[in-house]
């Protein structure tokens, strides 16, 4: 697959939650993360103002305040170049990849996987999809389509972790499981749902 086949593939600008979607840094940018952050320093600060605290621990108090929100601008900033990477790491497969701008956006959970010719037999492929996690297994299988569960919880609290764990996923899926299986069985296409 050629860079513009692979940028084909994925929204032409990514969201702030795309690119933190990519890397487990991510989740310092997401702003209710940063928002509870400053507020506990907020919170600290005010105590310390009000107990008459030492000027040099309420001054060390304030530039925490400040400290989350920008931790949370530099991850941003450093995170801009993650559909390039995403692009290329797409251009790298000898399959396409296609509607993972719903792994980047923290939706879908499944893969479905068409294949050229030969499918291959569900157990086998059941104990490939364990080395990587258990809840990952075939949940279906039709004619040349096999479709796999993604397996990762989404974290109520925390869903920007939970989108990070489930990219991940499912680049170990296609590196570990579809690429040395599509030596054997060639695989057309691979569609999140």
């Amino acid at each position: 697959m050629t860079e513009t086949e692979a940028s084909e593939l994925v929204a032409d600008r990514f969201s702030r939650v795309m690119n933190a979607t990519t890397s487990p840094l991510g989740v310092a940018s997401d702003p209710p993360v940063a928002a509870v952050a400053t507020a506990v320093f907020l919170v600290a600060y005010l105590a310390a103002r009000r107990m008459d605290a030492p000027p040099i621990a309420q001054t060390v108090l304030l530039v925490l305040v400040a400290a989350p929100l920008a931790v949370a601008v530099l991850v941003a900033l450093s995170l801009l170049g993650a559909r390039r990477r995403v692009v290329t790491w797409l251009a790298g497969l000898p399959f396409a990849v296609e509607n993972m701008n719903a792994i980047l956006n923290g939706l879908g959970d499944g893969l479905e996987i068409t294949f050229k010719a030969s499918v291959p037999e569900t157990p086998a492929l059941n104990a490939k999809l364990d080395e990587i996690h258990t809840d990952c297994f075939v949940t279906d299988a039709k004619d040349q389509a096999v479709t796999v569960r993604i397996g990762v919880v989404e974290d109520k609290r925390n869903p920007a972790a939970s989108n990070h764990r489930r990219y991940r996923r499912v680049r170990e899926l296609v590196e570990r499981v579809l690429l040395p299986l599509n030596a054997e069985h060639p695989i057309e296409t691979v569609r999140v749902k």
